[in-house]
């Protein structure tokens, strides 16, 4: 189970100029990623500093405080930002001499450093490798051999322009139409969002009353993703059915998501078990190249009736779906899973690791209501 989903977000920038790559003629580069509690991870290194970078389309090139020390990456301006959740995180600006991923320098690339102890260090990574190192050529995600390869020469790629759709322009980050039923919306290739597709509640909002499209499963009130900032504040979120939606010339039947109040929806890394993906930033588009290219694939996923998160060492509810009368609310302490009590729980552990192994037919916890102080039983499952 995935306790939290976090990442840093494309709010963050706008600030970046363009890099140079080393050597200056056509180039290549071929870096192998993998996932890591469904992450996408890969090595990258700076300063004679090999680390464990989080491979990011929607965030800027981005160092932790510790690793910045470690490689010897002098700081800059201080600015502020918001993230993904709307909530400010303080970094500063720096300007990388040399960044090496996959064999390839690249030079007098820009990057922000975040601050001591931030969530992003707390998952276990160095920092991020993000769309302004992206933008320096044309991306592939090689999916089948788990490749994240950076090129300027287009015909070693093997696109298939039947596959094409075409990028809105001026954007820093992958924004693209995607067809949900009759409807159309805008949506961010985003590597670092963890579910296939996360709607955005302007989005949903715009589109619910056309019921051929999005049919309402669930609705909550909670917190279900992290920032660079940290958690989110609480709010309203709604789970939909979409009977189809397609990317390109692909389609997909019986998607779920979950409502996100970031600006925009997002399509995220499990498209990759699908298909491979190009972003072709000069030109304006984006490949979605099926493994299966006739096969419409059934993506329905079930979720928890309580949706488990960590706040302050804590196990809480972040997030009940139209509780059916157990009491259990939003934001209430885990104090007991199958009857065993649950000390402090460790952030690293659970960002990377399915800490309780809570089983799908249904798993008795015990929880501290955050009204009455009281201690009461609820069962987890999958629905």
């Amino acid at each position: 189970m995935n306790v939290m989903k976090s990442t840093l977000r494309a709010a963050m920038l706008l600030l970046f100029v363009a890099s140079l790559v080393s050597p200056a003629r056509a180039f290549y580069m071929a870096a192998p990623y993998r996932f890591e509690g469904g992450k996408m991870i890969v090595q990258a290194s700076i300063g004679g500093q090999t680390g464990k970078f989080l491979l990011d389309t929607g965030a800027p090139c981005t160092l932790t405080s510790s690793f910045a020390q470690r490689a010897g990456v002098g700081l800059g301006e201080a600015m502020r930002f918001s993230d993904s959740n709307g909530q400010m995180v303080s970094v500063q600006m720096t300007t990388l001499s040399r960044l090496v991923v996959g064999g390839v320098s690249f030079m007098q690339l820009q990057a922000v450093v975040l601050e001591p102890g931030n969530i992003v260090e707390q998952m276990g990574v160095d920092g991020i490798v993000g769309y302004n190192l992206m933008r320096q050529g044309i991306v592939k995600f090689d999916s089948r051999r788990s490749l994240f390869i950076l090129t300027d020469e287009r015909d070693s790629l093997g696109l298939d322009y039947n596959y094409c759709t075409e990028m809105l322009a001026d954007s820093y980050v992958p924004l693209l139409p995607v067809r949900v039923g009759a409807q159309v919306d805008t949506v961010m290739f985003d590597t670092g969002a963890e579910s296939l597709y996360e709607m955005s509640v302007s989005s949903f909002r715009r589109m619910v009353a056309d019921t051929a499209s999005l049919h309402i499963v669930a609705h909550g009130v909670g917190i279900l993703s992290a920032g660079a900032a940290g958690v989110e504040q609480a709010s309203e979120k709604w789970r939909v059915l979409i009977p189809t939606f397609s990317v390109g010339a692909a389609r997909f039947a019986r998607a779920t998501t979950i409502t996100t109040d970031a600006p925009d929806s997002r399509i995220g890394s499990p498209l990759l078990r699908f298909g491979d993906v190009v972003l072709d930033y000069a030109d304006g588009f984006f490949y979605f190249q099926p493994h299966e290219p006739a096969v419409v694939s059934d993506v329905y996923e079930p979720e928890w009736n309580i949706v488990v998160t960590v706040m302050n060492g804590q196990l809480v509810a972040g997030i009940v779906w139209d509780d059916g009368g157990s009491g259990i609310r939003s934001g209430d302490t885990i104090v007991a899973v199958r009857g065993e009590r649950v000390g402090n729980v460790d952030m690293r552990a659970a960002l990377t690791q399915s800490l309780f192994n809570f089983s799908p037919d249904g798993t008795p916890i015990t929880y501290r209501s955050q009204t009455t102080g009281e201690e009461r039983d609820a069962m987890l499952r999958m629905q």
